[in-house]
């Protein structure tokens, strides 16, 4: 019963994301005297200053719990009017307008200099000669108070976004088989040896991943957004290394001729997984709170609780303190999965030996059919199609590029699913579960 009211609960809760609205790039308060809906274009800087507020400062009122910083001292910038002349315009309570970060390009400290504001929020950068609307840019709270306005810090916008066809209906599908699959493991006693744990410890974490990055597209974790995001990543770090420790056992397993399990061989494993996860989590940790105020290396945050809950996977920076880390997860896991791949060859050549005919009737065509399932259900557990989601980080402008990438966010949106298949509908699994139903029912009928 509990468990389908999980499963009703995450079902109601992704059917409500095609109702919600959930473009970070809307504004999300207004507290200037106009809004974008009602304001005149050539007026609209001259009532509303841009300034981004993270996810985790947005309050419950649409203000942001940064508005103080902006009040320090008297804060002004220097407009451009149509006949060249400039004014000052004071950042005041009716002139803030706080809106939310949208997808970040970079952060940029620019001398008086170096750009001209004009009053319809057009900023010209001298630069590379270059224009930014209102919207492409606005300025960060934690300015330089001792410099301003010598030096103003602006945050640019990157509005490429690629929409994933059905992205949320098959996470909402992988959610659900997750549950079944961990439910299936602990019902079948017979599933829960060393290995059926660390599958399910994966499966686990791939859950609360999954979760905490749904439920922020929701706008569900508002009141808890740098927590959420940082268990989010503590579980995506832990999922990584748990694909690499099945990896190595399921290579032992297949490749040695001792089968016994050592007694602390799964607590060592989470010893492990756990930890290494909990490192890299307290670097990520260290590097926002340390170095959020300090302008020259906000390029380098990983933006926790910006503009999403979670950490921000596509910049550059991250290949030092996610991608990286990540990738060489999972290329170790391409390397077990090569080997192990190789022996299992080794052996389908020896079976075929004893079982080729040449007449090749049906029997080695259902070898072959199993052969394929066993390569695909290898692949599967041991991740090493997860690989491709960090090379389509790679930025590559073509259509079929495009459509390579939205193919495999598709595959690992719906990676539940196939988990599931692979996992609960193989043969060995049903047997077990068919027997442990009729040894349940057979108890039940004994004790009646």
């Amino acid at each position: 019963m509990k468990l389908q009211l999980l499963c009703t609960f995450i079902f109601l809760s992704l059917l409500k994301f095609q109702a919600v609205n959930t473009d970070s790039n809307k504004t999300e308060a207004n507290s200037c005297v106009r809004s974008d809906n009602n304001s005149n274009d050539e007026d609209d800087l001259w009532h509303c200053i841009r300034i981004c507020c993270p996810r985790k400062n947005m309050m419950a009122d649409g203000g942001c719990s940064f508005k103080e910083h902006l009040f320090r001292s008297k804060l002004d910038l220097s407009i451009r009017l149509d006949d060249n002349s400039t004014e000052a315009l004071c950042f005041n309570n009716q002139t803030l307008l706080i809106r939310s970060f949208w997808k970040i390009y970079e952060m940029i400290g620019l001398r008086r200099d170096e750009y001209t504001l004009y009053k319809n929020g057009t900023i010209f950068l001298h630069s590379d000669q270059s224009s930014r609307t209102k919207e492409e840019y606005c300025f960060y709270p934690h300015q330089n108070y001792s410099d301003f306005p010598e030096t103003t810090w602006i945050i640019l916008h990157e509005f490429l976004w690629t929409y994933i066809p059905g992205g949320f209906e098959l996470a909402s599908g992988s959610l659900i088989c997750y549950v079944f699959t961990i439910g299936i493991y602990l019902f079948v006693k017979e599933l829960r040896n060393d290995f059926g744990k660390c599958q399910m410890s994966c499966v686990f974490c791939l859950f609360i991943a999954y979760l905490i990055v749904l439920m922020d597209e929701l706008r569900l974790l508002d009141d808890f957004c740098s927590l959420a995001g940082y268990i989010m990543l503590f579980f995506d770090f832990a999922n990584s290394v748990w694909f690499s420790i099945i990896s190595y056992c399921l290579w032992k397993k297949v490749t040695s001729v001792d089968s016994q399990e050592n007694r602390y061989e799964f607590v060592s494993y989470s010893i492990f997984a756990y930890g290494i996860s909990a490192i890299l989590l307290g670097i990520i940790f260290s590097m926002n709170q340390l170095w959020e105020e300090d302008l020259r290396k906000w390029n380098w945050l990983p933006l926790v609780g910006f503009s999403k809950c979670t950490v921000d996977v596509f910049k550059w920076s991250s290949w030092f303190y996610y991608a990286g880390p990540s990738v060489i997860l999972f290329a170790i896991n391409i390397i077990m999965f090569v080997l192990t791949i190789k022996h299992v060859i080794k052996t389908k050549r020896n079976i075929r030996n004893l079982t080729e005919r040449p007449d090749k009737n049906a029997t080695c065509v259902t070898l072959n059919v199993q052969w394929n399932l066993l390569f695909l259900r290898i692949s599967a557990i041991m991740g090493v199609s997860w690989i491709l989601t960090f090379i389509s980080m790679i930025e590559v402008n073509t259509t079929s590029w495009d459509i390579f990438c939205i193919i495999i966010h598709q595959i690992h949106w719906g990676f539940g699913i196939i988990l599931c298949v692979l996992l609960i509908c193989k043969r060995s699994t049903h047997q077990l579960l068919i027997a442990k139903i009729r040894g349940k029912n057979l108890h039940q009928q004994t004790v009646v």
